[in-house]
């Protein structure tokens, strides 16, 4: 026989968890790790991708991650060769 639990959605409790220091450490390591693929897929001189994260307020706050090209040489390398895109799969 199936046992019936009740569960009691505590919003202050997620945000803790969304925005604490554990969570943003995960998301910041993972941006660097796709930053690093993305950066050993370009074959020409650059600067490669630069990662980044931050605190946005979606429902309430979470961390945010993003990895984003730095100049021609990274903007070529996703346009011709899915250099970031390749990193993130």
């Amino acid at each position: 026989m199936a046992s019936q639990i009740r569960l009691q959605f505590i919003s202050e409790g997620f945000r803790q968890i969304l925005t604490g220091s554990e969570v943003q450490a995960l998301v910041s390591e993972t941006a660097d790790n796709i930053k690093a693929r993305a950066d050993a897929n370009i074959t020409e001189e650059s600067d490669g991708f630069k990662s980044r994260t931050w605190l946005g307020n979606y429902g309430g706050g979470r961390w945010i991650g993003s990895v984003s090209t730095t100049d021609k040489a990274s903007m070529i390398a996703e346009a011709e060769n899915k250099a970031l895109s390749k990193a993130v799969s």
